[in-house]
């Protein structure tokens, strides 16, 4: 590995071009023996040898359910051009169910002959999705390598989620998710059919919910961060019928996928009132917004809203056969009902201490219906509050503490932590990605994920059904970019919830490039590379910083340009560096800061990556963190604030420290004493996720004698992103205290909530 100092020399290499089949290859050829199926099999034994399928397979259909052999003719012949003979005499495949074996049992022999065990018609299904996954070959000489194998899966939810009422998804593309979540095994698709900005159910009682509730007249352009922000005014939206929806369900049957539906109350009812004003608190004529975020105007908690409701949910479960049905619950301002005469009625005649004990009587209400007609609720993690209904589950979202809390009181739960499941987040730190909410969710970070916390006994741990990723579609708007932020994240998401023992990560990585990005492309799957693109990585130096990159594919190499500064000219046309190379950048003196430029050379044939970086007095300076940030939200922990790395907008969660408290200490080792002039500080702001500039803040330097004094700060400035402070003082270290309020207040976003505090870059200059 070279290390090149910038403030002394710079030496550039330039490497010969290679191409990404290169690496893959180096993989299909590394001398040993993997399994090609993902999720993997609990028992997975290769033996030498192949089973020809050629251009035709015999499968004997004694035994085979008819929707599956339907199924797999199907997919043999439409995605492989497999002409499939159903004969019982001369068979390739023979099918046999058995009983006394784990449910979701299923076996693969395949020798001389392809034997399916199998004890339920979902094993069987699942069998065959296995089977579509070990095909190798090219038209005219398929085959499979002879191998036994054995399976079952750990959990019985395994989740995929989508939201279209953000944007509207048609009926085919519908179909489309399901045929790609089938052949992961994944098992519940959790349809998030109503939210503010869309109603997409027919509803026949209430025919306005979707002649009024299904469209609106603007759609948000760009990001909700975007200042100023501009519009699409054309009119959008879109519902399905319940034909529709009942050709939905019965096709996801046929893939063994149960539909959940979501219908959202009290909160994100912004849409189902739009069309029925006289179901909120106030009355008022809103129109179905086309801004994102969360909206005071929820259901009112009356009676009259509450039967409005559970005519609803009639129908809803006259369509979905599902035992759970989901029922949001989730950010639900309470501003209205506080100012509300006919929700004060209600805290009063039913003896409840306070709002949120009121949203527990609302779903209680909902619950206690839903269960006289055999079905169980199911919500987001807020309706723990004011107490959960006796028979309710719960989908953790906010982390995992929300799930375990549930487990421990033997209530059923679906893990889906932000940190983990959201696939609307970032999945590379390539600026060139496409648009995305924020947050950062790479592909390891979702193999990583576990349903079942640390802290639960076994008795509790039987509570944790399984898990999903959520889809939510601000940012999302039709079927490419869809797929582009599902896959491959869920490939990894697959093996974390069906596997009884989950591989090592390279394995997964090894069969998904071998085996899985050609399975994607057979069923033109438009999945993201975002794994392979390369990443700068920097690590603190007694001088300052060191920086590399590092990809799965090594070959790459960029070029590297500098703003022009005195002390250190520009390059002229650029310097090469490569994937083995190590920089070293130099704390710069005093004031000086340069700003430099990696950009990816351009012939390599991928998504262009630029990397932004700059030096200034203080990166790579130790820093302590005396208040950490949220473990969602700890980057590349105290290091982010000093390694010259800018936080950019949209916002990533890899760039910044998102802190959960209303006060933050850290300190700033300086090496030496030093006269202090200003410091910056980059922070960011997004009310509507509960992020909020900090009010004030407080310096401190440690003087010789170890004693800390206060600074005066001489001057505060706050721009859109920073604060920059001017100062006097002299010290060998310096200590920070930023405040924010302790709760946001009433009538915005997350209200009642600890506000979040994301920072950035630090940077301390002195005089000279």
């Amino acid at each position: 590995m070279s290390l090149i100092c910038l403030h002394r020399l710079f030496i550039g290499r330039r490497f010969r071009k290679l191409y990404v089949f290169i690496f893959f290859a180096s993989f299909a050829n590394n001398g040993y023996s993997q399994c090609p199926v993902i999720p993997k099999p609990v028992v997975y034994q290769e033996v030498d040898g192949t089973f020809s399928i050629g251009s035709s397979l015999s499968i004997n259909p004694e035994n085979l359910p008819e929707e599956i052999k339907q199924y797999a003719v199907d997919k043999f012949t439409n995605n492989y051009g497999i002409r499939v003979v159903l004969s019982s005499a001369d068979k390739n495949i023979a099918f046999k169910k058995f009983n006394n074996t784990p449910e979701d049992f299923y076996s693969i022999n395949i020798a001389e002959k392809i034997i399916i065990n199998y004890s339920s018609e979902r094993s069987c299904f699942y069998a065959i999705t296995t089977l579509l996954q070990l095909i190798q070959g090219d038209k005219d000489n398929y085959y499979l390598k002879k191998c036994f194998i054995q399976d079952y899966p750990k959990f019985k939810w395994r989740g995929l989620h989508l939201d279209v009422s953000r944007h509207f998804f048609s009926v085919d593309e519908v179909k489309r998710f399901l045929d790609l979540m089938a052949l992961y095994k994944f098992n519940v698709f959790h349809w998030h059919l109503t939210d503010d900005q869309g109603w997409r159910i027919e509803i026949k009682k209430y025919p306005k919910l979707t002649g009024i509730g299904a469209w609106r007249d603007s759609t948000l352009n760009n990001h909700f961060t975007t200042n100023p922000r501009t519009y699409n005014v054309q009119r959008y939206g879109g519902y399905y019928t319940q034909e529709e929806i009942r050709n939905i369900v019965e096709y996801a049957r046929k893939r063994c996928i149960t539909v959940v539906p979501e219908i959202e109350m009290p909160g994100h009812s912004r849409a189902a009132l739009a069309a029925y004003p006289e179901f909120s608190c106030t009355g008022d004529q809103l129109e179905v917004p086309g801004l994102w975020g969360v909206f005071d105007n929820i259901f009112c908690s009356h009676e009259n809203s509450i039967l409005f409701l559970k005519d609803i949910l009639d129908e809803v479960m006259d369509l979905f056969p599902s035992e759970y049905i989901h029922i949001g619950g989730d950010e639900a301002p309470k501003t209205r009902w506080k100012k509300c005469k006919k929700c004060q009625a209600v805290i009063r005649e039913n003896g409840l201490k306070n709002e949120e004990e009121l949203q527990s009587y609302f779903i209680g209400e909902i619950d206690e219906y839903l269960n006289s007609k055999g079905r169980k609720i199911i919500g987001w993690d807020e309706i723990l509050e004011g107490g959960l209904t006796p028979n309710a589950a719960v989908m953790s979202w906010r982390g995992f503490s929300g799930g375990e809390e549930a487990a421990k009181q033997h209530h059923f739960v679906v893990m889906s932590p932000g940190s983990h499941c959201y696939f609307d987040h970032y999945q590379s730190k390539n600026v060139n990605e496409p648009l995305a909410i924020g947050g950062y969710t790479p592909l390891q970070k979702v193999y990583e994920f576990n349903p079942v916390p640390p802290g639960l006994s076994a008795e509790e741990t039987f509570y944790i059904l399984g898990g999903q990723a959520n889809l939510w579609t601000e940012y999302i708007p039709d079927m490419a970019k869809l797929e582009y932020m599902t896959y491959p994240r869920a490939l990894a998401l697959s093996q974390a919830l069906w596997c009884e023992k989950k591989p090592a990560f390279e394995d997964f990585e090894s069969t998904f490039i071998n085996n899985q990005i050609p399975f994607l492309q057979k069923f033109n799957v438009n999945f993201s590379r975002a794994y392979f693109y390369p990443e700068m990585l920097v690590k603190r130096d007694n001088a300052g910083l060191k920086v590399h990159f590092k990809s799965s594919i090594d070959n790459y190499h960029f070029d590297l340009f500098s703003q022009s500064s005195e002390s250190f000219p520009a390059f002229s046309g650029g310097q090469v560096v490569g994937m083995t190379d190590t920089l070293l950048f130099e704390r710069t003196n005093n004031q000086e800061i340069i700003n430099y430029t990696f950009k990816l050379s351009s012939e390599f044939d991928i998504n262009s990556s630029v990397f932004k970086f700059k030096t200034h007095p203080s990166i790579g300076l130790p820093l302590e963190l005396i208040t950490q940030p949220n473990p969602r939200y700890n980057g590349n922990g105290s290091l982010t604030l000093v390694d010259g790395i800018s936080g950019a907008l949209p916002w990533k969660g890899h760039e910044w420290l998102g802190f959960d408290t209303s006060e933050i200490k850290f300190e700033v080792d300086l090496f030496e004493n030093k006269s202090i002039s200003s410091v910056t500080i980059g922070f960011l702001s997004d009310t509507a996720s509960w992020i909020y500039p900090p009010k004030s803040i407080e310096i401190f330097v440690l003087k010789k004698n170890d004693k800390w004094k206060k600074l005066k700060v001489q001057s505060i400035v706050f721009s859109d992103r920073e604060l920059k402070a001017g100062l006097k003082g002299k010290g060998r270290k310096i200590k920070f205290i930023l405040k924010n309020d302790t709760l946001i207040p009433e009538g915005l976003p997350g209200e009642g909530n600890v506000p979040w505090t994301f920072l950035d870059e630090v940077i301390i200059t002195y005089l000279p």
